[in-house]
């Protein structure tokens, strides 16, 4: 490593709102790194029926979008029993900075009249969501999500078919709406002839979870549903088995129509996940030493990665030693989810934990 590098390395050194600042932050901005993780669009994006565009309207409408976000952002359905998040939801305008309007297909019951429901969509600022979080304890969990690998077999008593991404049942539109709410980015099987010889929709429907596993392997997924739906009318009677962090767990329910069933499945699995991935509101600090920097372009790209880390609030540059770089993370978390995330980006590779620092190895 030439001496120019490594004086480059140390005038870096700096906290992340100076980073930003800086010539080599024009460097970050054009690198892409690719992740195992998938990136979830319109996090702090929310829509919501409503019966005009009325000051009422749009206030009441504005409560049940921040619920909404909250509730995607956080990873815990439950987020409106906390004090804090029903002090916040009283004062929706606090933190959203813009909203529109846009025509829907929907109707709305107003007193005895139906009237043309309308599309309040708002955009929520992510520090205010992140602090309205941290005052009530509660975790944010980032954009970058580990996908979910899907392999259902419907049965409508015609036929029994593996659920693909381009069906348009009821089964398959109540399982995207429903992933899409809670934030949770679906994988689907493409259905093609290696699928066929690792998994056939007959071991899907009789949860043979080893083969589903193998099978799933193909894709790179971090997470599993797998189960049968079996449609008789309007009852719909389904058994689900999803993967989180290496555990199975079932859900079993017979349902009038779809929504209901997939509600059910989609809010359990996205719970477990957000224990596992969403990071606390306790602040720390964190000590890294990232072997194999062996260019400036590894160096801005390492640091462009942990800053976008969800938990990371703030970096420091501790010190640079040939081809390693010693730093600093303030983080919101345990360094136990630190390490979750970073292992499901698969830019770093964990080699030990010693006397409190994480020694990693950069993988480019």
């Amino acid at each position: 490593m030439d001496s120019g590098f490594t004086d480059s390395m140390r005038a870096a050194s700096c906290t992340l709102a100076e980073w930003r600042h800086t010539a080599l932050a024009a460097l970050l901005a054009l690198i892409v790194s690719p992740a195992a993780a998938l990136q979830v669009e319109d996090l702090y994006t929310a829509r919501v029926l409503v019966a005009d565009e009325s000051p009422a309207q749009l206030r009441s409408g504005a409560r049940a979008g921040l619920l909404q976000v909250l509730v995607r952002v956080s990873g815990h359905s439950e987020v409106e029993m906390n004090e804090a998040v029903r002090s916040g939801l009283r004062q929706p305008d606090r933190y959203y900075y813009q909203y529109s309007y846009a025509q829907s297909e929907h109707t709305l019951q107003v007193g005895e009249e139906q009237v043309q429901a309308r599309v309040l969509q708002l955009e929520f600022e992510p520090s205010a969501i992140a602090g309205l979080l941290r005052e009530a304890g509660l975790p944010v969990w980032g954009s970058n999500r580990p996908g979910v690998m899907v392999w259902i077999a419907i049965d409508d008593g015609t036929s029994r078919d593996l659920l693909l991404e381009t069906d348009t049942g009821d089964t398959a539109v109540s399982l995207e709406g429903h992933a899409a709410r809670r934030g949770l980015p679906l994988l689907y099987p493409l259905g093609d002839l290696s699928d066929s010889a690792a998994l056939s929709v007959a071991e899907v429907w009789g949860s043979f979870l080893d083969r589903v596993e193998r099978a799933s392997a193909r894709y790179g997924a971090d997470s599993i549903l797998t189960g049968r739906v079996l449609v008789m009318g309007d009852q719909y009677a389904g058994r689900f088995s999803y993967r989180v962090d290496d555990t199975w767990r079932d859900v079993e329910a017979v349902t009038f129509g779809s929504e209901t069933l997939l509600r059910r499945v989609v809010d359990q699995m996205a719970d477990e996940m957000a224990n596992v991935y969403a990071i606390d509101s306790g602040r720390t600090s964190v000590f890294l030493r990232v072997e194999a920097i062996d260019s400036l372009i590894d160096y801005a790209e390492l640091n462009r990665y942990l800053v976008g880390l969800t938990p990371v609030v703030d970096l420091f540059v501790a010190g640079i030693e040939g081809e390693v770089v010693r730093l600093r993370l303030d983080t919101e978390g345990a360094p136990e989810a630190l390490i979750e995330l970073i292992e499901l980006d698969e830019r770093l590779h964990l080699l030990a934990t010693d006397g409190g620092v994480l020694q990693f190895r950069w993988l480019r």
